[in-house]
């Protein structure tokens, strides 16, 4: 982070703070603040949605607010963690505003499949009649998580009153017919014993890599590794102020155990919940082979087969 991105990044942070009062009351997730003298002189979020208004967007509702306090708002920074719209560009500009920072791209929403006008904010103040700094990047991996997709349908369906043992039933068999559909590819993918094999299987589904997720106690009945990935449950259970250890309890965990039973059904998956984020820095996780199945552990009340992954 260069000195710029470093100088705005409290600011940043309560713009954050702002952009998840915006999700949990149900709007778009956006948050903005006014800097003066090195200070935080006023703070807004979005409120379309609520206000039933398409231009309550968090740069306008702060520009309003700040209005009324001050003249012009020229020696002012206005910190947010989506890079303004053209619309709310020009309000800045207009306000008399002297610096712009932000978060997440214009450029980057799109990627995500968010629809945006393609119109960056330096195009437009590169026009202004006087001048504008504009900083972009700061704390830009945060700010980009609010939009993250998968992290936006969690907090929806948070809000809307589908409980995570109701989504986590869902995932589970998502994750099971996964298995099933590519159980013969998977037989020449996955290496070891039972536990080196569960492993491999979470990291191939969830799509990230050692370093994100690195063991840190193995034996050929048990792996402890601490996971430190990017997680939309944990984001989402950031956002609306809830409890990780009650939701990943009944989101994932059982979903996760059901997936690497379809290697050997004695696997068990069990998370210490002293050690998960965000009150540590890793999410600290345990495979291990134990006894008999457990039927009542198992996908429907029936015992899941072992399939021989080392099958010619």
């Amino acid at each position: 982070m260069g000195p710029m991105e470093e100088s705005y990044s409290e600011a940043m942070r309560i713009a954050l703070e702002e952009a998840r009062v915006s999700l949990r009351e149900g709007n778009k997730g956006f948050g903005a603040v006014l800097v003066k003298d090195g200070e935080v002189v006023a703070r807004a979020h979005d409120r379309a949605v609520t206000d039933s208004d398409p231009t309550a967007h968090a740069e306008m509702n702060l520009v309003r607010e700040a209005s009324k306090r001050f003249a012009d708002l020229s020696g002012c920074a206005v910190v947010s963690t989506h890079e303004p719209c053209p619309m709310c560009t020009g309000a800045l500009v207009w306000a008399r505003v002297s610096e712009i920072a932000y978060g997440a791209s214009i450029e980057g929403s799109r990627r995500q499949g968010r629809t945006m006008i393609d119109l960056g904010c330096r195009e437009i103040v590169e026009r202004a009649p006087w001048k504008v700094t504009v900083t972009g990047g700061v704390l830009e991996e945060k700010c980009s998580r609010l939009y993250d997709e998968d992290v936006r349908k969690l907090v929806k369906a948070f809000r809307s009153g589908d409980g995570p043992g109701e989504l986590g039933r869902a995932l589970l068999e998502r994750r099971v017919a996964w298995f099933d559909e590519n159980a013969d590819a998977l037989r020449g993918t996955l290496r070891g014993t039972a536990v080196d094999r569960a492993y491999q299987l979470i990291l191939m589904k969830i799509g990230i890599d050692e370093e994100e997720a690195p063991i840190v106690e193995r034996s050929d009945v048990r792996i402890v590794f601490h996971s430190m990935n990017f997680c939309p449950a944990l984001e989402a259970c950031e956002i609306l102020g809830l409890d990780t250890r009650e939701v990943c309890r009944e989101h994932t965990e059982r979903a996760t155990e059901a997936l690497i039973r379809r290697i050997d059904d004695r696997l068990r998956f069990e998370r210490n919940y002293e050690r998960l984020r965000p009150r540590a820095p890793y999410c600290e996780e345990t495979i291990s082979l134990g006894g008999p199945a457990d039927p009542i552990r198992t996908l429907g009340g029936s015992p899941v087969r072992e399939i021989d992954l080392h099958k010619d």
